[in-house]
C-alpha cells in the first residue's frame, strides 16, 4: 500500500475534531499495519505542527488538532494541486460514464432522423406506395416515443408522488443523476444505466481487505489484545473446515502469520501447554462476547443497478439501432458517404452494446460462485469454533485470562509533552507524586 493510501485512511479515520491516539488505537481503527501506521503520523503530527506525548510506559501519543485536513490543504500547495487534481479526475470519470449514453441517444436520434427524412423524400416522388411509407414514418415515430415513455412510467406512477404530472427537473434526472446524486440517494440516471448495463458496476467487495483488518483489529481490541486462531478463523481465507480437531487447529495457527506480522503480535504458551497469540500494541478495549468472531461475509456481484424501465428502454434503443441501422444503410444514396458511415458505425455500436452484457454473464454467474464457495468456508469455520471441544474451551479460557488482565490495566500516565514546557511539566510531575501501582 503506498503512501498516499495510507495518509488517506489515517485522515478519515482522524476526522476533523482532532485526536489524541497511538499507534495501535490508529491501526486498530484503520486495520492497516503497525509498520505503515507509524511513519505515516509521524509525518502528519509533523506537518500540521501537532504534539508527542510520551506515557510512562514507553507509548508514543500523537495529538492532532481539529480540522486536519484543512490545516493541511493551507500548509501545502502541492496538496491543493493535488485536491483540484482529484477533483478533475472524478469529473473525467463521470464524463466517460455518460459518454456511453450520450453516444447511443446521439446515434439512435439521427438514424431515426435520417431514415425518416429518406423516407419522406421517396414518399413525395414516388407515385405508389403512400399507405406503406406513411405506416413506415408512423413506426419510426413511435420508437423514441416509447422509449421516453417507458423512462417517465417511474416518476409518473402515483406511488412516487400523486401525480401522473412529470416535472422539468425530473426529466433532467432522469438522464444526468449518479448514484446519490439526485433527490433519491440510490437514482441512477439513464446514461447512467447504460454505463451499469454494459459494463457492471464495479467490485462489490472493492474494500473487503481494509474491513477484513478492521475487523480483526476491534476483535483483538474487544478481547484484551489475547486471542486464540480458531475464533479468528472465519475473517481469514482458509481451506475447507476439517472435522478434526486437531487439523483444524494446526490450519487456524499456520493462518495467523499475517495477523502477528500486521499487528505485531506475538504466540504464548499457556499454563497448559496451548498455543495463544497476544498483541500488546493492540489496546485494549471493552471486555467483548466470548466465542469466535462473526464471519466475513462478502457480496455477490450484481448484474447493473439500473431499473427494470431502464433495461427495457436499453434493450429498445439497442434493438432499434440493429433494425434501423441496416435499413438506412441499404436505402442510402451513393452520394451520401458520410450518412452509410454514420449506419455502419450505429450497426457496430449496438452490437457492442448488446453482446458486451451478454458476455459479462458467465463471468459474473463464475465469480458469484467462487464467492459463495468462500461464504460457506468461512461460516464452517464459525460453526465449528461456537460448538467447541473441551481442548478449544480450555484454550479460550486460558486466552480470556490473559485478556481480562491487560484490559484491567490503568492507561498509563502521560509524563511528556511536546506542546508545553519542560520545567512545568517537571513541576507537575513533582507535585502530583508517585502514582500508586495496581
Amino acid at each position: 500500500m503506498g503512501c498516499m493510501p495510507v495518509e488517506a485512511s489515517l485522515l478519515d479515520w482522524i476526522g476533523n475534531r482532532g485526536r489524541r491516539c497511538s499507534v495501535g488505537e490508529a491501526a486498530a481503527g484503520t486495520g492497516l499495519s503497525l509498520r505503515e501506521v507509524e511513519p505515516g503520523l509521524l509525518a502528519l503530527v509533523a506537518e500540521v505542527s501537532g504534539r508527542l506525548q510520551a506515557a510512562e510506559d514507553g507509548t508514543l501519543l500523537f495529538v492532532f488538532p481539529p480540522a486536519l485536513r484543512m490545516r493541511l490543504l493551507a500548509r501545502s500547495g502541492r496538496r491543493r494541486l493535488q485536491a483540484r487534481l482529484q477533483v478533475a479526475l472524478r469529473l473525467a470519470a463521470r464524463l466517460i460514464r455518460l459518454s456511453f449514453g450520450l453516444v447511443l441517444l446521439l446515434v439512435t436520434t439521427l438514424v431515426v432522423l435520417i431514415l425518416s427524412v429518406l423516407l419522406i423524400v421517396r414518399l413525395f416522388s414516388s407515385d405508389d406506395g403512400d399507405d406503406a411509407g406513411l405506416a413506415l414514418l408512423q413506426g419510426l415515430a413511435q420508437v423514441p416515443l416509447s422509449i421516453l415513455d417507458l423512462l417517465v412510467s417511474g416518476i409518473r406512477s402515483p406511488a412516487r408522488g400523486g401525480s401522473s404530472s412529470v416535472k422539468p427537473q425530473q426529466l433532467w434526472s432522469l438522464l444526468w443523476d449518479l448514484p446519490g446524486e439526485g433527490a433519491d440517494p440510490a437514482s441512477l440516471g439513464f446514461l447512467s444505466a447504460v454505463f451499469s448495463i454494459l459494463f457492471g458496476d464495479g467490485d462489490p467487495n472493492a474494500r473487503l481487505e481494509p474491513l477484513r483488518w478492521r475487523r480483526i483489529a476491534a476483535f483483538l481490541r474487544l478481547h484484551g489484545g489475547v486471542v486464540i486462531a480458531e475464533d479468528l478463523a472465519p475473517l481469514l481465507d482458509l481451506p475447507d473446515c476439517p472435522s478434526d480437531p486437531d487439523r483444524r487447529r494446526d490450519l487456524a495457527d499456520a493462518a495467523m502469520l499475517p495477523v502477528l506480522l500486521r499487528f505485531d503480535g506475538r504466540p504464548e504458551v499457556s499454563e497448559d501447554g496451548d498455543l495463544i497469540y497476544g498483541f500488546p500494541s493492540i489496546p485494549a478495549g471493552a471486555a467483548g462476547v466470548d466465542g469466535p468472531v462473526p464471519p466475513l461475509r462478502e457480496r455477490a456481484f450484481r448484474f447493473s443497478r439500473a431499473g427494470a424501465g431502464q433495461r427495457v428502454a436499453y434493450g429498445l434503443t439497442v434493438g432499434a439501432l440493429l433494425v434501423l441501422s441496416p435499413w438506412l444503410l441499404a436505402i442510402t444514396p451513393a452520394w451520401l458517404p458520410p450518412v452509410a458511415w454514420l449506419a455502419r458505425f450505429a450497426i457496430g455500436y449496438a452490437l457492442l452494446l448488446l453482446l458486451l452484457p451478454l458476455a459479462r454473464l458467465p463471468l459474473q454467474h463464475w465469480r458469484n460462485r467462487a464467492i459463495a464457495a468462500r461464504n460457506r468456508r468461512r461460516q464452517a469455520w464459525a460453526q465449528a469454533a461456537r460448538h467447541a471441544d473441551p481442548q478449544l474451551k480450555r484454550r479460550r479460557a486460558a486466552a480470556r485470562r490473559l485478556g481480562a488482565a491487560e484490559a484491567g490495566r490503568p492507561a498509563p500516565r502521560v509524563v511528556y509533552d511536546s506542546g508545553r514546557d519542560l520545567l512545568e511539566q517537571t513541576i507537575d510531575d513533582l507535585a502530583a507524586g508517585p502514582r500508586p501501582t495496581a
